[in-house]
């Protein structure tokens, strides 16, 4: 019998960022020279400015006549003070708003050095994207209200350079094929983030293995299955002699 490594699917995106505060400070560009102005209290105007939250976030950008971010900006996420009164950038946001949402086109760096660059609608990742993860995978695909969605979503691991190219559905791989660097193919359903049911094997020397992956069954039908992967059951693979 064949088998294969069963791994665990990637894992989920970083967390959400929100970055609404209500106290602050805000900055005017002089349209005419660029300048900042003096700062004010409120967004008093549409226009391009900088405003400074009391937590050491800011907010570099345009705003529309609802005085909401609108248009391109950039906002950066500050860390926790150190020992010495210091903070370090956290996260940031360079793209488009809509509304005062990240919405349209823009780049996020996540707290934990991932980086999604792509669409967005209503501060979610969503539409056509490319997700690097700082361990080294990449998925490149649709994204749905945040979660991986839709058809020839591909996963790149880092580690070995396997790929998984198919169906998502809601964060999950459905169906699809599952290359592995100089080593062939596996084509079929998934679970779980585990190959499930039936599938095929296809290997570089162009021998290719149907069958099935089967999980434990319960030996009497009152008993509870018992713990374990799926296991790989193949149909007979014949060779011809010339």
């Amino acid at each position: 019998q064949l088998s294969t490594p069963v791994r665990l699917l990637p894992p989920r995106t970083a967390a959400k960022m929100g970055d609404e505060e209500s106290d602050y400070k805000i900055s005017y560009y002089d349209k005419e020279t660029g300048e900042l102005g003096e700062p004010g209290v409120w967004v008093s105007e549409p226009g391009k400015a900088k405003v400074e939250y009391a937590s050491g976030d800011s907010y570099d950008g345009e705003f529309n006549d609802e005085k909401m971010k609108h248009g391109q900006g950039i906002y950066t996420w500050m860390g926790e003070e150190n020992d010495d009164g210091e903070r370090a950038v956290k996260a940031t946001y360079t793209g488009s708003y809509a509304d005062g949402k990240r919405c349209g086109v823009g780049k996020m760096t996540f707290p934990n050095g991932d980086v999604y660059e792509g669409e967005w609608k209503d501060n979610k990742m969503n539409g056509e994207g490319l997700y690097k993860y700082k361990k080294g995978d990449i998925f490149s695909g649709t994204y749905v209200d945040g979660l991986k969605h839709g058809e020839n979503g591909t996963y790149e691991y880092g580690e070995d350079q396997s790929r998984l190219t198919g169906t998502w559905e809601k964060g999950n791989f459905l169906s699809g094929n599952w290359e592995f660097e100089g080593a062939g193919s596996y084509s079929g359903e998934f679970k779980g983030g585990k190959p499930a049911g039936k599938g095929k094997f296809t290997f570089v020397n162009g021998v290719a293995q149907e069958g099935e992956y089967a999980v434990p069954v319960a030996a009497e039908e009152d008993e509870e299955p018992p713990e374990g992967e799926p296991t790989w059951k193949g149909n007979p693979v014949y060779t011809s002699v010339s």
